[in-house]
């Protein structure tokens, strides 16, 4: 597999109370305003703009299709090539509190960094008419594949940007720990894969699979001109051949069912070894609807031992 992602971590700071425990998962609509307030040159008319061609607005969330016929085929419509990995806050969130927000570039999206950086600082600022929630940003900082940090900008200041980390699917190769027969994968925010005009409400893992398969697919072609040598068909079919040890999966709605989807944890069990690769990339990427906005995220325990029922937090 040949793809290479970048792992922003934001953290925030309260400037007031929070009672809603979901609060970060709105930032949908204003994150693409603030990206544009942040890069564009000619107050919108990106017709008449000069820079338009390599305008990164465009760029990040136009989700142009292929011209070639065989790649709209094969591959979905390109999602956006960001991932937010968005904390559910604990209540109450007292002032003065930080919190983490992890944002995953994903290929040609990393050289954009001062862009991200920009509308981050546009969508957070306490003053700005667009921001929605009372915080503000303290430092922002890149991770590496072992999980070492370093610090890019600290609030209003400078951005180092010849400091980004990157991360290879050879990193996450190499690191690998995931056992080859039982995995424990937990599902922390709605996982939502739609069928047939409505959304799955049963987890099963082959469609997880399948869903999280194309979804890299794309991302790769899309954003970093890699068509991957994998054999799909094979890999579908064996995903097939995965059972449930312990199936702990449900549907949950969050925030008076503005948010729902599958939560929980199970056990994977079968002959995983083939589809490690996937599976690391997605804990990265997300799965399912509004995965780029932090829906659909999951974790893997190294030990299969210890996965566990997860409770989700109480609804509002």
């Amino acid at each position: 597999m040949d793809l290479l992602l970048a792992k922003l971590i934001i953290t925030l700071r309260l400037h007031a109370e929070v009672f809603d425990p979901y609060a970060l998962f709105s930032l949908k609509g204003d994150f693409a305003q603030s990206f544009r307030q942040a890069v564009c040159q000619a107050d919108g008319l990106c017709a008449s703009c000069m820079r338009s061609p390599k305008c990164p607005y465009p760029a990040t969330f136009s989700r142009q299709l292929a011209s070639d016929p065989a790649a709209v085929k094969r591959h979905q419509k390109p999602s956006l090539p960001f991932v937010f990995q968005l904390p559910v806050l604990p209540l109450p969130s007292a002032k003065g509190s930080e919190v983490e927000v992890c944002l995953v570039l994903v290929g040609s999206a990393t050289q954009y960094l001062a862009e991200y950086w920009q509308a981050l600082q546009y969508l957070f600022r306490p003053d700005s008419p667009r921001s929605f929630f009372p915080f503000s940003i303290v430092r922002m900082e890149s991770a590496g594949y072992s999980g070492f940090r370093t610090l890019l900008a600290a609030e209003s200041g400078p951005l180092t940007s010849d400091l980004l980390t990157t991360i290879s699917c050879d990193d996450l190769a190499a690191l690998n720990t995931l056992d080859s027969e039982r995995i424990s994968l937990r599902i922390v925010t709605p996982l939502r894969i739609a069928r047939e005009g409505s959304f799955i409400k049963e987890y099963s893992y082959s469609t997880f699979f399948r869903t999280l398969l194309r979804r890299i697919s794309s991302l790769a072609y899309y954003y970093y001109g890699s068509i991957l040598e994998m054999d799909f068909k094979r890999l579908s079919a064996q995903s097939e051949a995965i059972v449930l040890a312990e199936n702990y999966f449900h549907w949950e709605e969050w925030h008076k069912g503005r948010l729902c989807g599958i939560i929980g944890s199970g056990i994977l069990s079968g002959e995983l070894s083939d589809l490690h690769p996937v599976l690391l990339l997605g804990e990265y990427l997300n799965c399912g609807k509004d995965a780029p906005f932090g829906l659909g995220r999951y974790e893997l325990a190294r030990d299969p031992a210890s996965g566990s029922h997860v409770v989700a937090p109480a609804a509002f």
